[in-house]
């Protein structure tokens, strides 16, 4: 068998090319990754997303029974859209605050935080989607402490009062976390960061036998409106949203 020569100058210089081939695919297309939040980037915009909040302005949003909490119960603060706490509003004036477009087939997504307590009380709010107009009543994508110990379906990423999550790993209060909500028809997604924590079809057996478990038994048909607004949930405050934005989809 002869022997293998190496040419260590060849082998160089073809480490060297491989490296940066290496390093411009990890790099990817920069359009991938937003240069700040509240941003889209050029794959989003080509994939028709739209925001919902500019981290300056609450546009899109209006009270969802009364308009006088917008701007009161809710602040825009270093681009963070706050839920404020009791001791930062009126007395006894609280609300939600919803879109005011209505949806039906969606791929919505937001980050959210938790505020840390000093009493290490819980921080209970939620998401709301094909919530009725002039309402505060909606299917609620739960969000709460992520290790909060809880009866029924009322922990993070459960459809709450209806139906449980499988897993909910998140970060704790003071850390940010993305959830994801797609709909299209009567098939709902709950996503909690990247990860399918539910799925199920609004109108079936297994949801309706779930919803006259819960506190929505005596509203027909609770949940399976054709569309309805995206309602962010005020609960005593305690919780801060970024990254606000909405894809359509097609039926």
């Amino acid at each position: 068998m002869r022997p293998i020569k190496f040419n260590l100058h060849k082998i160089t210089v073809i480490l060297a090319a491989m490296t940066i081939i290496t390093v411009c695919a990890g790099a990817g297309d920069k359009s991938e990754v937003p240069t700040k939040p509240n941003t889209l980037t050029k794959k989003e915009i080509t994939e028709g997303f739209k925001l919902l909040f500019d981290g300056k302005t609450l546009k899109s949003f209006k009270g969802a029974t009364n308009d006088n909490v917008l701007n009161t119960c809710w602040k825009v603060r270093n681009g963070e859209l706050i839920c404020t706490g009791r001791d930062e509003r009126p007395k006894n004036l609280r609300g939600s605050i919803v879109t005011k477009k209505q949806y039906s087939n969606f791929d919505f997504r937001l980050d959210y935080k938790l505020i840390v307590t000093p009493e290490g009380k819980n921080v209970n709010s939620g998401i709301k989607y094909f919530a009725y107009p002039k309402t505060e009543l909606g299917l609620e994508y739960q969000l709460y402490n992520h290790d909060a110990k809880v009866k029924g379906p009322h922990a993070l990423a459960d459809l709450y009062d209806i139906l449980p999550a499988k897993s909910r790993k998140a970060n704790p209060p003071g850390k940010w976390n993305t959830v994801r909500i797609v709909a299209r028809g009567n098939h709902v997604e709950h996503y909690l960061n990247g990860i399918k924590v539910l799925e199920y079809e609004r109108g079936s057996e297994r949801f309706r036998a779930a919803v006259t478990e819960s506190k929505f038994k005596n509203r027909e048909k609770f949940g399976e409106a054709k569309q309805g607004h995206i309602l962010l949930q005020d609960h005593g405050g305690g919780i801060s949203f970024r990254n606000i934005k909405i894809r359509i989809l097609k039926d």
